[in-house]
């Protein structure tokens, strides 16, 4: 996929407003455009299944001693508590003999707690004792794998996962899971080992104008930006001195040359609006808006399809 500098698509925006990208921003300005652009990613994201930003790859389920068949795994979802427990195969949910993760999670999926009960009855989940626990040991053989793994495209919002890679030929089982923060639990007792296929969209860019210091100690989520790369970088352990471009500690938030100018023009709609200048904001707005609509008529035009705004002649 082809991506544009997040410095490009900033600078765009300050030439859209006048303002010479070559002299120093004010602090406030370089935060306020950070968290337009961010706010115009996120939009633009789940505005469609852009393919572009949608891909479909295996992965490797880790989790030391998992066998096949050997244990039995159960999920029970309530509103924003999920429950996660394993127990040798063919124990009752009446027996003390399941191991229980309880993942809680805000409205919108962001985990905010992991919790274990151990040798505990599935029955009694909802009220057996916990103990916090935001890892998941290996011990607890509760299949998974993370979000982000060397030489993979990293993983943002997780879709489906299939047994084996999915077909329009052929029917694939789709599994259970519960996402966190950096791993993808898998909950289904129907899983029997072995590789599985994701179908996920790349991580939602997030940009900030914090520039990066060597002698910062930072930790994981903290964002920064990287001057000689003019792109944004996201931490993805404690870390201290390791250059952004070390993609064992970071996470560098890439923006789809494709979705630029709408980023651009949606950043100089809210700039306008900051400053009062409402009708030129609703312009710019109705812009950026046109720009997603093409995009989108693009790519269904290129499958062949036709949307109720579109048309499509027929010369035969």
């Amino acid at each position: 996929m082809k991506t544009t500098p997040y410095k490009i698509v900033r600078d765009g925006v300050l030439t859209r407003m006048g303002i010479d990208p070559a002299q120093p921003l004010l602090p406030s300005q370089g935060f306020a455009l950070a968290e337009y652009l961010t706010s115009a990613a996120a939009f633009a994201w789940n505005f469609d299944e852009w393919p572009q930003i949608t891909h479909t790859e295996q992965r490797i389920v880790l989790g030391e001693g998992f066998t096949e068949g050997a244990y039995t795994y159960e999920a029970d979802y309530q509103g924003t508590v999920s429950y996660i427990g394993r127990a040798p195969q063919g124990s009752l949910f009446s027996e003390p003999l399941w191991r229980i993760k309880r993942v809680t999670t805000t409205a919108d999926g962001q985990v905010l707690n992991i919790d274990t009960a151990l040798d505990v009855p599935w029955d009694s989940r909802t009220t057996a004792t916990y103990v916090e626990d935001s890892t998941n040991d290996p011990s607890d053989i509760i299949p998974y794998f993370p979000l982000v793994v060397a030489g993979k495209l990293p993983i943002g919002e997780v879709l489906a996962i299939y047994s084996d890679a999915p077909s329009e030929t052929r029917i694939t089982e789709t599994y259970d899971f519960v996402t966190t923060a950096a791993t993808v639990f898998i909950t289904d007792e129907r899983y029997a080992g072995g590789p599985v296929y994701v179908k996920f969209q790349l991580p939602v860019p997030k940009f900030t104008a914090t520039a990066y210091s060597a002698a910062t100690a930072y930790t994981a989520e903290d964002l920064v930006y990287h001057a000689p790369t003019g792109d944004c970088y996201e931490a993805l352990l404690a870390t201290t001195g390791n250059a952004p471009t070390n993609e064992e500690y970071w996470l560098r938030h890439r923006i789809p040359t494709f979705l630029a100018d709408y980023l651009k023009t949606s950043a100089l709609a809210e700039t306008l609006a900051e400053d009062g200048q409402m009708d030129k904001s609703q312009f710019q707005l109705l812009r950026a808006e046109g720009l997603l609509l093409k995009l989108r008529d693009d790519i269904w035009l290129r499958k062949g399809e036709v949307r109720h705004y579109s048309a499509k002649f027929d010369y035969r």
